[in-house]
Formats: structure tokens, sequence, C-alpha cells
């Protein structure tokens, strides 16, 4: 009777320590991370953001910090074309190859606007586009950076070697500074009423 008792105990003792120790494995066990969905390529004129990672924030606050550091002021540069006519449509100013253009002096940026820009905290990706783009140049003393933008604010702007940034405060001064010069809000007018 002792026997037949200790082995209904033991087994009693086994099936509670296979029990517990399940219990404890699949407390303990990490849960695989569901794998992100893969996202769809871009398309032409498509665009996504994302936050900026901290290479491409790196990068960004040293390519400005030279022009933030200056009391120098910081003059903004845009390229023109130097072989179109002002025809009266938007078309003429889109920048061409440095080759076959003209810098042309647009007016000064503030330090306020440089640290704005500094501080963006969004990359933009993007797929191919067919927009216009706009060549300029930020300059102070013997320092020049380039900026590329262009009206499709969703691109971001291109500040030297860096990713795109979505820096729509920016991207509107860039605007402001050519509708002071060139009138084209007006030139967008014609277009959509066409």
């Amino acid at each position: 009777m002792y026997n037949i008792s200790c082995t209904r105990l033991q087994r009693m003792a086994l099936q509670l320590c296979c029990g517990a120790s399940l219990a404890l494995t699949a407390c303990t066990t990490p849960t695989p991370r569901p794998t992100p969905a893969e996202e769809p390529p871009l398309m032409a004129g498509e665009a996504r953001f994302c936050p900026i990672s901290p290479s491409t924030k790196k990068e960004l606050q040293a390519s400005l910090a030279s022009f933030l550091r200056t009391d120098a002021p910081v003059d903004l540069w845009y390229l023109a074309n130097k072989n179109r006519k002002d025809d009266g449509t938007f078309a003429w100013c889109i920048s061409p190859a440095e080759s076959e253009g003209t810098w042309i002096k647009l007016g000064t940026i503030s330090n306020q606007d440089l640290q704005q820009l500094s501080d963006q905290n969004t990359e933009v990706e993007r797929g191919d586009t067919l927009d216009y783009w706009l060549s300029f140049e930020l300059r102070s003393g013997k320092q020049s950076l380039s900026v590329r933008s262009c009206p499709a604010e969703e691109f971001g702007v291109d500040i030297g070697s860096c990713p795109p940034i979505r820096a729509r405060a920016f991207h509107k001064l860039l605007w402001q500074f050519m509708d002071h010069k060139y009138a084209i809000q007006k030139r967008f007018d014609v277009v959509v009423q066409d």
C-alpha cells in the first residue's frame, strides 16, 4: 500500500511540476513581434513621411551649423535660366543645369528661420517626380550650401546632401522669396485656370 500511495503521490507531483514548468515557460517565452507590413513602393508623385533618423538629424544640423554660428548675413541665391526669356509661364523659371544658369540673389534668410529648419523632425521618402525643381544656395562669406525645392510641398526640401526634410515653413519661405521676385502665384493661377 505504501508503494501505491507513493507512486500516486509521485505522479501527482510530477504532473504539478510539468504543469508549472509549462506555465512558467509560457509566461517567460517572449512573444514574437509581428513583422511590420511591407509598405508598397512609392509611385511617381507620391510621398511618405517618417520620423527623422538620428544620422539624418545629425547631418542636417552639421550642414547648417556654420550658418547658425555666424553673425554675417545668410543670403538666398536662386539658379535662374539665363537662356530662356520670361514668357509669362511658370516653366521658364525651372532651374537648369548649373552650366546653363545664372545665380540671382533673392534676399537674406534670418537666423531664426535657419534654426527652425535645423530643428525639423520629419524625413520625406518620395517616388519619382516630373515636377518642377528649383535650385537655391545659402551663402554667407565663403560658405555655401545647396537647397532644392519644388512647388509640391509634400516632396520636402533637400538641404545639401541630406535626405529630403519635411520643412513646411522653410518651403513657404522659399516660395515667398520667389513670389516677390517673379510673381510665382500669378503664374500658378494662370496654369490652374487653363
